[in-house]
């Protein structure tokens, strides 16, 4: 059983496309393939120490791609306005300059870039309530034997990783406040990687729109 799909609110509008970085690893070489194999590790991960190892492993991949990309094409004049928009976003969009600065501290401080939330058991009664007729509820683990009686929801959501504050040379960067559809605030890893990658696709199909552009105009004169 994945321990984390019951903590995956769905983001809108975010996807990656099918063989999206195969149509393009001639611009950031194996970097941004392995950050994509990494992020569906993260979904797929059966512990959360394992995860927590596909997460950090991904921000290193992700920004070891961009610094292959933009050294790649510093002298190709058709990209340049990409590359800054890129570099802009790492200055200034929340959620971009996070990835970096997360990357950053994991790199050069021994400061925990996440923080482990406890599994929990959610009763919620309804019109008239309910009771537990039999059962164990403990801690941090799955109830087991319940039986309950009347209008009565139970719920359990397990161990999970969250996002935090990091700092790196002195600066503190919070996580970035991005809502789901439903107006959940995101701040679960995966959620987050997912939304950065996205980026990077984005910025690289626009590099791979611009010399495809410059070839076909060299095929036609």
């Amino acid at each position: 059983m994945n321990l984390f799909l019951d903590i995956i609110p769905q983001v809108r509008g975010v996807r990656i496309g099918e063989g999206a970085l195969l149509q393009i690893v001639s611009h950031a070489g194996l970097e941004h393939i392995r950050a994509e194999e990494l992020l569906a590790l993260m979904f797929s991960a059966r512990t959360l120490d394992d995860y927590e190892e596909y997460w950090k492993d991904f921000l290193h991949k992700l920004d070891k791609g961009f610094n292959k990309l933009q050294d790649l094409y510093k002298d190709e004049l058709r990209v340049k306005g990409v590359i800054h928009s890129i570099h802009l976003a790492r200055k200034s969009d929340p959620l971009i300059s996070y990835l970096m600065q997360a990357r950053n501290s994991d790199e050069h401080s021994i400061r925990q870039i996440t923080e482990r939330v406890d599994g929990c058991t959610k009763l919620e009664g309804g019109v008239g309530g309910g009771v537990i007729v039999k059962g164990v509820i403990e801690g941090g683990k799955m109830p087991e034997g319940l039986v309950a009686a009347g209008n009565l929801k139970i719920e359990f959501q397990s161990e999970y990783l969250k996002i935090i504050s990091v700092t790196c040379r002195g600066e503190k960067y919070d996580p970035p406040k991005i809502s789901s559809d439903k107006g959940v605030l995101i701040h679960i890893p995966h959620q987050i990687a997912l939304i950065g990658l996205n980026f990077y696709l984005e910025k690289l199909a626009l590099i791979d729109k611009a010399l495809l552009s410059k070839r076909q105009y060299r095929s036609s004169s």
